[in-house]
């Protein structure tokens, strides 16, 4: 005959039952499903991610001209897929800093960035921030970024007049 104090340690035992296990199996399954999805789709991202900080290095450049009272150059190279910063005119493919470098935030080296795999420049704009902020030549800059050549992921605009870039 059983006692209550053997049926409590019986029934006691810890652990999961099968439907609990299977439960979590399949809530597992489905939250990795969605997940990899968007790690293994990661072009748009990349391409996204280049674009905003290809936004930040040219209005650094633009900051960093008025903060200096110097001419920063941005060269964008459509073949190369880079871009560079420096405070004189150098060749359209960033191949070397002309003597001048402009640093990149916080250290020391030269603020280059390479566009990843299928990320492209529309053209290979080369213009400078005067001292008072303003491009030069005077006029309106379009930078715009492609994916694949084709599908446009945003287009940088420096205006005229103030050298505002959006």
């Amino acid at each position: 005959m059983r006692t209550l104090a053997h049926s409590r340690t019986l029934y006691s035992a810890r652990g999961f039952t099968m439907v609990e296990l299977i439960l979590v199996m399949v809530i597992f399954g489905i939250l990795s499903a969605i997940a990899m999805s968007r790690f293994t789709a990661r072009v748009e991202f990349d391409g996204r991610g280049f674009f905003d900080q290809t936004l930040s290095m040219v209005r650094y450049a633009q900051k960093l001209a008025i903060a200096q009272r110097r001419t920063v150059w941005v060269q964008a190279s459509q073949t190369g897929r880079i871009i560079c910063l420096t405070y004189v005119q150098v060749n359209v493919d960033c191949q070397n800093d002309g003597g001048a470098p402009v640093p990149t935030p916080g250290e020391q080296t030269w603020f280059v960035k390479t566009a990843p795999t299928d990320i492209s420049f529309g053209s290979s704009p080369v213009f400078a921030f005067n001292p008072l902020g303003q491009p030069s030549p005077n006029a309106a800059v379009n930078l715009t970024l492609y994916q694949g050549g084709s599908t446009s992921i945003g287009n940088i605009k420096i205006e005229a007049e103030t050298g505002y870039v959006h």
